[in-house]
């Protein structure tokens, strides 16, 4: 004989799968403003990485010291995004070592992001989060960074561009990685980004031009807004 279920175990496990879909299906863009900010390319002035705090107790405001902050070696600033940069060496076609600074932009611990769209214009356009976007959220794999290095003990430019492209963002931004078809401008295909923070809110965020116009051609230009707090 089957046993029946107690009406009090049905209700608890209905209220129970109620609970996990509580959740909003479209979440709207809030009032808070377009940040951007050139961040430093070369690996001898930006040595730990720039750390982006998107949602704080300023971030309504135009710009704050509280947006960003170059890192150092025993640095505690809450960071959502780092843009972090190494030298990197490797072979040219004539067989000579040569050595760039490689960037990457990796999420913090516990931050979640995923690709929703390209371009400035689709990053101006978009004023809400749907669950499906959500439902791509996913954290940085982790890099293990010796493992990326020659029998020199240098950086391999191969095996970090392998690592960071196994992130969300990474190195996807960098001119010579990113594909710009004819006829377009880089501007039109940068990637952008669904960001969730430690706090669980929302943010867009995009690289809006990978060298900087001068005097700026040696710095990133980053952009973001946050979506809800």
């Amino acid at each position: 004989m089957k046993k029946l279920i107690p009406l009090s175990i049905l209700l608890t496990l209905f209220f129970l799968s109620c609970e996990k879909d509580d959740g909003p299906d479209v979440i709207t863009q809030g009032d808070y403003p377009v940040k951007e900010y050139f961040l430093e390319r070369d690996p001898s002035v930006n040595v730990w990485g720039a750390g982006m705090d998107f949602i704080h107790a300023e971030c309504i405001q135009e710009t704050t010291s509280l947006d960003y902050e170059y890192l150092t070696s025993d640095s505690g600033f809450p960071f959502d995004i780092k843009f972090y940069i190494v030298k990197a060496y490797y072979t040219d076609n004539v067989g000579d070592t040569q050595v760039e600074g490689c960037p990457a932009l990796l999420l913090g611990s516990g931050i979640t992001a995923c690709k929703i769209g390209e371009g400035v214009s689709y990053f101006d356009s978009l004023a809400i989060v749907t669950r499906e976007m959500t439902g791509l959220l996913k954290p940085d794999p982790a890099i293990d960074y010796e493992a990326c290095k020659n029998e020199d003990d240098n950086y391999d430019r191969a095996l970090l561009f392998e690592a960071f492209s196994q992130c969300v963002i990474g190195n996807s931004f960098r001119s010579n990685v990113l594909t710009i078809p004819d006829g377009m401008t880089e501007q039109e295909v940068q990637p952008v980004y669904l960001v969730k923070t430690c706090e669980e809110g929302y943010v867009k965020f995009m690289v809006k031009q990978f060298k900087g116009d001068p005097p700026n051609q040696k710095q990133t230009l980053v952009r973001w807004q946050v979506i809800s707090e």
